[in-house]
């Protein structure tokens, strides 16, 4: 017999993992990919490593190389020696905008923190403090609200758990001056920028609603984006005056990892989360280096409720090593006739994930090459994404990318499959608009008009559905709802002032004056 050594949280990741895998095979029956398998074998050979390395501190000092990483490319991006990856943002680091990398300083700060706190030599406490400083002025750069918070409960646990009691008046102090300055915090950072705050209030509205249609279960893993922007446009079809309207944009994620929890699997996948982080703070031992990983994950919790960290591939891992490198102060010893080999898991896992990330860059290479000047090459790529359609199918942003190629390139026929395709996987306003093109290009005036209207409904501060609603109308000759829609057009502010809006605008009045024109002159006639 064989002895296995584990613990709850093993027990509780495996029992989570197997309830998820279950619940992804029967949504996506018809589109498994190896992408969802690369990425839980990257979260499992990372935390399997973590749980062996004996010395601890080694992943924290890996985590502050990472930290130092991405701080050094900022600065690079802030001084444009570097290109910002998002081009709306001069400073984002290796990740698509400044969110995720305020994420990640708030977890590598709170971390540089704990080892300072451990420290007593004064050479590596003065290097620490250097680290500190700098990582801190990367902070400032992202300009990251959710980074901003992740940091501030990030070093709240860690003085909670490094703490000395003294006097217990003094102690009670401290505690309600702490608790009245973080109110004070969330509430500046809450009106910083107020307007997207509340777009993320809209968010989790709707969100919500999703939960309430499928509470027990959810809708499954990976439906949000699928079905979100629906309940959007259900949302201001019931509330056609909503305050919200003005900040309504395409969502893929909801700004909250529990809330996606519950929209996708459930209370039974929140309960699970609930018992995870449970056995984390009542189970952890007592030495000095978990107390550091404790105010990591604090960190890290407090950021996924504001944003998106796991969808974002180096903070998934890092939620996966600060999870590793806690120790439990007991453990689970289990009895196998079977002989227990975890680098057998650990070459597996890194199998499936070099494989899933070759596979993933070979699509996505192949989707840029869709834009490229030479026939030939957009003629190969065209050919490579058609054989994989269930790997495009697995990865929805590349996916819009190609449903917006086949709308400007490819024949209506099969760019109508393409779209509609599109439509089931990720759905957004300017989709729906496309989508509406088509069918009126095939003549399908009523199909067309069913999604001129979705993509009105979805987003009510777009100019562009009630353009298009107003010349289907038009041509229909339907007065009342072209003059309707088009009023309603001239009342939707726009956010960025362009040529285009000011043209379709002008274009509207002029119609709107020539058929009044009409009616008044043939009204003199009678």
């Amino acid at each position: 017999m064989q002895k296995v050594n584990c613990n709850i949280l093993d027990f509780l990741l495996l029992c989570y993992s197997l309830m998820a895998g279950f619940n992804f095979y029967f949504t996506h029956q018809n589109r498994l990919c190896l992408f969802e398998v690369a990425k839980w074998s990257t979260f499992l050979l990372c935390y399997i490593v973590a749980r062996k390395i004996s010395h601890k501190e080694r992943i924290l000092w890996g985590i502050i190389f990472l930290g130092m990483v991405e701080g050094i490319i900022a600065i690079f991006q802030k001084t444009h020696w570097l290109n910002s990856v998002h081009h709306d943002f001069n400073v984002t680091g290796t990740f698509s905008n400044p969110g995720p990398l305020g994420g990640f300083m708030g977890a590598t700060i709170t971390i540089i923190l704990g080892l300072y706190l451990t420290k007593k030599c004064f050479i590596p406490k003065w290097a620490l403090f250097t680290i500190f400083i700098l990582f801190c002025f990367i902070l400032l750069l992202a300009d990251s609200r959710a980074g901003f918070l992740s940091t501030l409960f990030g070093m709240v646990t860690l003085c909670c758990l490094f703490k000395k009691m003294k006097v217990e008046s003094f102690v009670l102090i401290k505690s309600v001056s702490l608790f009245l300055f973080m109110i004070l915090f969330i509430i500046s950072i809450y009106y910083y920028k107020k307007d997207s705050a509340d777009g993320r209030l809209l968010i989790w509205r709707v969100s919500i609603d999703m939960i309430a249609d499928a509470p027990l279960v959810g809708h499954g893993i990976g439906t949000f984006e699928n079905k979100y922007m629906y309940y959007q446009a259900q949302y201001f079809e019931s509330h056609p005056y909503s305050k919200y309207e003005k900040l309504a944009d395409n969502i893929v994620y909801p700004y909250n990892e529990f809330l996606r929890i519950g929209v996708e699997q459930g209370i039974i996948g929140i309960i699970f989360i609930l018992c995870i982080i449970a056995s984390i703070f009542k189970y952890t031992s007592k030495e000095k280096y978990n107390k550091v990983y404790l105010g990591g994950f604090v960190s890290l919790l407090t950021f996924s409720m504001f944003s998106y960290p796991f969808n974002v591939l180096l903070l998934w891992l890092l939620g996966s090593l600060l999870l590793g490198g806690i120790q439990y102060q007991k453990n689970i010893y289990a009895l196998t006739k079977y002989k227990f080999q975890s680098s057998w898991i650990i070459i597996v896992c890194l199998v499936l994930s070099i494989k899933g990330g070759h596979d993933y860059y070979n699509l996505k290479l192949n989707v840029r090459k869709l834009y490229s000047e030479s026939l030939q090459k957009r003629k190969v790529a065209e050919a490579y994404i058609e054989r994989c359609q269930v790997c495009l199918q697995s990865t929805p942003h590349l996916l819009d990318v190609y449903a917006q190629y086949s709308f400007l390139q490819l024949p209506a026929t099969k760019s109508l499959l393409i779209l509609k395709q599109a439509s089931t996987i990720i759905p957004s306003s300017e989709l729906y608009c496309d989508l509406g093109d088509v069918y009126k290009e095939q003549k399908q005036i009523d199909k067309a008009m069913e999604c001129y209207i979705l993509a009105k409904n979805m987003l009510p501060n777009r100019l562009l559905p009630k353009y298009k609603l107003f010349c289907l109308y038009r041509e229909q000759r339907d007065s009342i709802k072209m003059y309707k829609i088009g009023q309603e057009a001239l009342l939707t502010e726009i956010k960025i002032t362009s040529t285009k809006a000011l043209r379709i605008k002008k274009e509207i009045k002029r119609s709107l004056s020539q058929r009044c024109d009409k009616i008044w002159q043939c009204a003199l006639e009678k």
